[in-house]
């Protein structure tokens, strides 16, 4: 792999969030990825290969943002089905549909056994933004 080449797309991607007030966006796919080298290897596989083939380019080329919350999105739709949200400072949840600026986004599984994946998340969130990841990531029901 192209050694200039990813540190060049991951510069971009970490100037990118950091000037839209956005969170590190890489450690919650590092562990999905973990999660998934450990339990389904192939897919482990499809993700990694996915990455360096389409996702580094990708990442290098164009506006990053939306091209690491649909990486987010293949990541998660390796072990289930389900929704991609947003959620705004109010904590009301829309479909994401890549034309708004990231802020909180969210894939939901449709299986409720299955983890939800942090996509994008603001450095600073809104208290409701804070709560819907507590409940539906961290699954805490109580304060």
């Amino acid at each position: 792999m192209d050694a200039e080449l990813r540190a060049r797309a991951e510069s971009r991607l970490a100037e990118a969030a950091r000037s839209h007030g956005l969170a590190d966006p890489r450690p919650p796919y590092r562990e999905r990825l973990r999660l998934l080298k450990q339990t389904q290897p192939d897919a482990f596989d499809r993700a990694r290969e996915h990455y360096e083939q389409r996702v580094l380019h990708d990442l290098a080329a164009h506006d990053p943002l939306p091209v690491w919350i649909e990486y987010g999105r293949f990541l998660a739709s390796l072990s289930a089905d389900g929704s991609t949200l947003s959620v705004d400072a109010s904590g009301r949840a829309t479909p994401w549909t890549g034309e708004a600026l990231p802020g909180l986004v969210l894939f939901v599984p449709e299986d409720t056994a299955s983890e939800v994946l942090v996509l994008s998340q603001p450095a600073e969130p809104s208290p409701a933004q804070r709560a819907t990841v507590d409940l539906l990531v961290e699954r805490k029901l109580g304060l």
